[in-house]
């Protein structure tokens, strides 16, 4: 980010005061090095806009929390129509099998069929997350995404996610 004081003072990280995540200082990072050379050049400066994304660890980190995009409350902020969908993870065998049936997953999805953001607070839910950043980011169709579980794995989640949220919308 460019400081608002010094046209010539980039700022990234903790210290921007914005975010204090290694991730997203990685990204500011980046971004400061092409707008430094921007900014020499005088060429318009790139703008950093983040997807919201975290990842928690939780429940000795057998359960841990990932959100990417918009929750149900963020999207009626501001003003979004959505749907959301959610699935528990126990509806799935493999995490029955896997002896992880705790937790479940929520699908926000735009009434036009856009994936406009996931939660997910079960096991391997950290794993999935950078999936369903690319999901959100690239704002894919719901109906888009191919309906091929890979049995048996714990994304069938999301495959049943993808499958309620499609349904919803067609109804």
């Amino acid at each position: 980010m460019q400081s608002r004081e010094n046209e010539h003072v980039f700022v990234v990280g903790d210290a921007n005061g914005h975010e204090p995540v290694l991730h997203v200082a990685k990204e500011h990072g980046a971004i400061a090095a092409s707008n430094i050379r921007s900014h020499v050049a005088g060429e318009p400066l790139e703008v950093y806009e983040n997807t919201h994304h975290h990842v928690a660890f939780t429940g000795l980190g057998v359960l841990p929390f990932a959100r990417v995009g918009h929750s149900v409350e963020s999207a009626q902020k501001a003003g979004i129509e959505h749907i959301s969908v959610t699935r528990e993870a126990a509806s799935d065998g493999v995490f029955k099998s896997k002896n992880v049936p705790a937790g479940l997953g929520r699908l926000v999805v735009g009434t036009d069929g856009t994936i406009l953001g996931w939660q997910g607070l079960h096991y391997h839910a950290d794993v999935m997350a950078k999936t369903m950043q690319i999901a959100v980011e690239m704002g894919l169709d719901v109906e888009s995404v191919p309906d091929r579980a890979y049995h048996p794995t714990t994304p069938e989640i999301l495959d049943g996610l993808f499958r309620a949220a499609t349904e919803e919308l067609r109804t």
